[in-house]
């Protein structure tokens, strides 16, 4: 009599070969229809598997950071997947949580707050629904952020799934540099700084593939040494120079500028400031014999471009291409500022949505020939005026909630940059310190980043929510000594505080 080990196996291999009999068929039919079944049927089956580790998946996809259709990417994906696999679990009453609300949970809710209130004075919809004002699908992107943020930071997780997460966000991000690739039919960015299909500026070409590719070596690199000390190293020192060699290759200032700050950061972590001021020598001495190597081997425009900002040898025609680029990005700042034509109320905000007239403008502006208008600006200014596209956290931010929505998001930064310092001071000693830098060091740099460098509120605020989750989870989930203010020496050997102290 077959036992029921051998009666699964032969279900298994019927229902396998039926299987493959069907995907044999619909491959010679239609490649591109069942590619499509098979992975969503694929990607339930990995979440069955993962049941309340349905939230790996979602950082996993957050990391790759693929756009598929009309906006719609890997981070909403990975994010309606963890919602709906996390409320059956939850309806299932097998959820393991451990719900908290602290500071962090009440900056979310002033955030939220701020969002709602452009929403209910500025109601948008979907441009499908032919509605007079549109701009309702960065809402729901927005909500998506918000509400599968506060889901995770209430999990109670093993501390081995937090190791997990880190390198599925390594390996997340390097998987995602050619699905972009692939997608995008180049590794040239294919919108270009104005916001129209251009490739090159000035024949310095826009590689943002090598900028995704020099921020994921440089995060990994400083949560297992320090970068001084990663020069010597036979690994982690040509890690070091393909870093900042890709930050250099993306042609953008802005890349070269994170990756460096990063290195900035895990300098002052694992070595201190003597450590930075060595670093700042040793760096000098090394753009000296770049710009000496350009006088005879002229670099790559792209690269030129990069290093413009710093003293050199760099052609005049990439310095003045990049020194224009800021010159005109202060002047659209300067007048969405001070009119009121592109931001209607600097105090609450105008919300993400935009009128359809607006719409219609912008789609005109394709057709108009470079050079000033009618109002003084560029055709490519006002074309970023009207949809938004600033280049600048804070004043993408007035117009999306005004100086109010401003002044909290800048205040919730900051205050998760000390909730992350805490977290790396509370692992360091500990197998846990290179997850609390991973996790830490890009929240700590946000805050400058976001307001000297570049951003945008969507993004801001996605990063915001998604760092807070983290780092609660780091709080809530690992197997130290929680973290005080006033430091003692335990029986234990691990240095933590005491208020008594």
């Amino acid at each position: 009599m077959l036992n029921s080990n051998v009666i699964k196996t032969i279900i298994i291999m019927v229902c396998g070969a039926f299987f493959a009999i069907w995907m044999g068929i619909s491959v010679a039919t239609n490649q591109i229809d069942t590619l499509l079944k098979l992975s969503a049927a694929s990607l339930l089956i990995i979440c069955l598997i993962l049941g309340q580790k349905i939230w790996l998946l979602m950082i996993l996809f957050s990391a790759m950071n693929v756009v598929l259709v009309r906006g719609f990417g890997s981070t909403e994906i990975g994010q309606m997947f963890f919602l709906g696999f996390t409320t059956l679990i939850f309806l299932m009453r097998r959820l393991n949580l451990k719900p908290s609300f602290g500071e962090l949970e009440c900056w979310m809710l002033l955030i939220f707050a701020c969002i709602v209130q452009t929403y209910m004075r500025n109601p948008v919809g979907l441009n499908i629904l032919g509605g007079g004002s549109v701009g309702g699908k960065p809402y729901i992107f927005i909500a998506l952020s918000i509400t599968s943020a506060f889901v995770l930071s209430q999990l109670k997780v093993d501390p081995k799934h937090l190791r997990w997460a880190m390198w599925l966000s390594f390996f997340g991000a390097i998987i995602g540099i050619p699905l972009n690739i692939l997608r995008r039919g180049s590794i040239t960015d294919s919108l270009g700084e104005q916001g129209f299909d251009n490739a090159k500026y000035d024949g310095a070409s826009r590689l943002p593939l090598f900028a995704t590719l020099g921020n994921t070596l440089s995060r990994i690199l400083v949560c297992y040494i320090s970068p001084l000390r990663a020069v010597l190293h036979p690994v982690w020192g040509i890690a070091l120079l393909v870093s900042l060699a890709s930050a250099t290759m993306s042609g953008y200032r802005n890349a070269l500028a994170g990756v460096l700050l990063t290195y900035l950061l895990g300098l002052l972590y694992r070595g201190g400031f003597v450590s930075v001021v060595i670093s700042l020598v040793s760096g000098a001495f090394f753009l000296s014999t770049i710009a000496l190597i350009n006088v005879n081997f002229p670099l790559p425009a792209n690269i030129q471009r990069a290093l413009s900002p710093f003293p050199g040898t760099w052609e005049e025609r990439y310095v003045s291409d990049a020194e224009n680029s800021s010159d005109w990005r202060v002047e659209m700042w300067i007048e969405a500022l001070t009119s009121d034509r592109w931001i209607h109320n600097k105090i609450l905000g105008d919300g993400v949505g935009f009128s359809r007239h607006d719409l219609i403008a912008n789609e005109r502006m394709k057709d108009q020939k470079i050079g000033r208008l009618a109002s003084g600006l560029l055709a490519q200014q006002e074309a970023m005026l009207i949809n938004g596209s600033y280049h600048s956290g804070p004043v993408h931010t007035i117009r999306t909630v005004g100086y109010v929505g401003l002044l909290i998001l800048l205040l919730a930064m900051i205050r998760l940059a000390v909730h992350a310092h805490r977290q790396i001071i509370r692992c360091k000693g500990t197998e846990w310190y290179p997850l609390a830098l991973f996790f830490g060091i890009p929240i700590i740099a946000h805050p400058f980043f976001f307001v000297f460098i570049f951003g945008e509120y969507q993004t801001g605020v996605a990063a915001w929510v998604l760092g807070m989750a983290m780092v609660r989870l780091l709080e809530k989930n690992l197997p130290i000594p929680s973290y005080q203010r006033y430091p003692i020496l335990t029986t234990a050997g691990y240095k933590v505080r005491s208020l008594s102290a």
